[in-house]
């Protein structure tokens, strides 16, 4: 494969990437993140076990599992954005060189700051989700984590998710490019998800938005 090859490749990619992330594929999307988690989870499963919601909450319904999917991103962060300024870097590139650009070095983060990282995007929703009279209780949260500028540390210790127990969710499940690890699961959850509590999976080759 020569430079034009694998910079049409790379243009092919971006364009992908932003066809992902449209609106037309919301549902998609939620499904391939509850997918990563079964994935790092070991359990096995088919496409035609997903469904779809009648009404949302919750995004994605698996056997016993009612998914609310969330994305959390480094602050400031537009994946829609960033994934369209990269398709016209590439569209508009003549070789593999100008493609290339120095990024900062990922600052390493403790596990309770990821944790923290969550907190704006639950105290939201359960605010809504209660306006709405809906029963927080039978939704398991699944939080997609896609940090460019940090980095966590898993030797860290995850402090107790207090403020997220006390919000009522089923369950609640980290999953990022290469790491998954549910935060909490009551005993309604979903036999999966409890059989994994506490424990933090690392893969070694991630995909990632």
């Amino acid at each position: 494969m020569d430079d034009s090859d694998y910079l049409r490749l790379l243009t092919y990619q971006a364009e992908q990437a932003n066809a992902f992330l449209s609106n037309a594929r919301k549902w998609e999307r939620e499904r391939w993140v509850c997918q990563r988690l079964l994935q790092a989870l070991n359990v096995s499963h088919r496409l035609d076990e997903f469904s779809a919601a009648p009404q949302e909450p919750p995004d994605v319904l698996f056997r016993e599992a009612n998914f609310e999917v969330f994305f959390v991103l480094d602050e400031g962060r537009r994946l829609n954005d960033e994934w369209r300024a990269e398709l016209e870097r590439r569209r508009s590139a003549f070789s593999l060189s100008q493609l290339v650009r120095r990024e900062a070095k990922p600052r390493r983060i403790a596990a309770r700051e990821l944790q923290e990282r969550l907190a704006p995007t639950l105290r939201k929703k359960a605010h809504n989700y209660r306006e709405r009279s809906l029963d927080l209780g039978e939704l398991d949260l699944v939080a997609f984590v896609s940090l460019k500028r940090a980095m966590p540390d898993f030797n860290s210790h995850f402090p107790p998710p207090t403020e997220f127990l006390r919000q009522g969710w089923r369950s609640l499940s980290l999953v990022g490019p290469t790491f998954a690890r549910v935060l909490f699961a009551h005993p309604q959850a979903p036999d999966f998800l409890r059989r994994n509590l506490g424990r933090t999976i690392v893969f070694d080759v991630g995909i990632s938005l």
